[in-house]
């Protein structure tokens, strides 16, 4: 049996295509590229750190001083937050509290004041905070503050009421 040559390329480049896809969102899931962090007014947490497009950014309490700890099917959940350039800083950030770490998974993860930071998949908007104190992992997730402190106010579903 001949095999058209022709006909094999395109479900080949499709397969491509769509492995490179899978690849960079599980890698990088928010940000192709450069990362921004700034921060805003988020309900009932106060002003914490977002990502250039208003979406809260976490860290993880079992995370030793930069370095992660969350990997695989944690990763999965709680997205790192990783740029593929030198990072910026907004709207109250300091610039001096930004660094970045090697992840063995992917582009550098971003690093404010020591903490590697991180998304919640549920969150799906600017201001979404559900990951706000949920414990996962075998430790709580919390939102920080532009002075590098832990934000520990609000609730599990982003300070919202049932």
């Amino acid at each position: 049996m001949v095999r058209d040559p022709q006909r094999l390329r395109w479900p080949a480049a499709a397969a491509a295509g769509l492995l490179t896809a899978g690849c960079a969102f599980a890698t990088n899931s928010q940000d192709p590229g450069r990362q921004r962090v700034g921060s805003a007014a988020v309900p009932k947490l106060g002003r914490v750190l977002v990502d250039g497009q208003g979406r809260t950014l976490y860290l993880f309490a079992s995370d030793p001083p930069n370095r992660s700890s969350c990997f695989g099917a944690c990763a999965s959940i709680w997205p790192p937050v990783t740029t593929q350039g030198r990072p910026g800083t907004s709207g109250g950030t300091q610039a001096r509290m930004l660094t970045t770490i090697a992840r063995p998974d992917g582009p550098r993860q971003l690093v404010y004041a020591g903490h590697p930071l991180y998304y919640y998949q549920a969150d799906t908007g600017r201001g979404d905070a559900e990951g706000q104190g949920i414990t996962q992992f075998g430790a709580p997730w919390f939102a920080l503050t532009p002075q590098g402190q832990i934000q520990t106010t609000g609730s599990a579903h982003g300070g919202r009421q049932p």
